[in-house]
């Protein structure tokens, strides 16, 4: 396998396990002590992590760092596979009870309105 291949299977990994916790990428820069920018050239296959950097985003992700190359052996799965009603609570992870009901509220009136709309 060429080195361009395991930096874009390490990438689509990260940005995956990125997504899992509901992190952007400045949020997951700032947990492993890293630039954002180079979090997102990591994420393209743009940069080639270090092992130490490799080691950080293991075990921030609570992952083996061999988990980081998984996708190079089994084709890399797409990012957005994982179900919608998970990347929502993905996303309110860390939202205080106010900020999560204020998203449940908007949820709320823009489906009642959808519905006002169709009848």
């Amino acid at each position: 396998m060429h080195s361009g291949d395991y930096r874009i299977a390490i990438g689509k990994t990260v940005r995956k396990e990125r997504l899992k916790h509901g992190w952007t990428q400045e949020e997951l820069a700032e947990k492993i002590d890293a630039h954002p920018s180079f979090i997102g050239q990591i994420e393209r296959g743009l940069k080639a992590a270090s092992l130490d950097t490799l080691k950080r985003l293991s075990t921030t992700f609570d992952i083996q760092p061999a988990d980081l190359l998984k996708d190079a052996e089994n084709g890399a799965p797409h990012c957005g596979q994982q179900p919608v009603e998970q990347r929502i609570l993905n996303l309110l992870k860390g939202c205080s009870t106010r900020e999560q009901e204020a998203v449940y509220q908007t949820i709320k009136y823009i489906l009642r309105r959808k519905r006002k709309l169709h009848k």
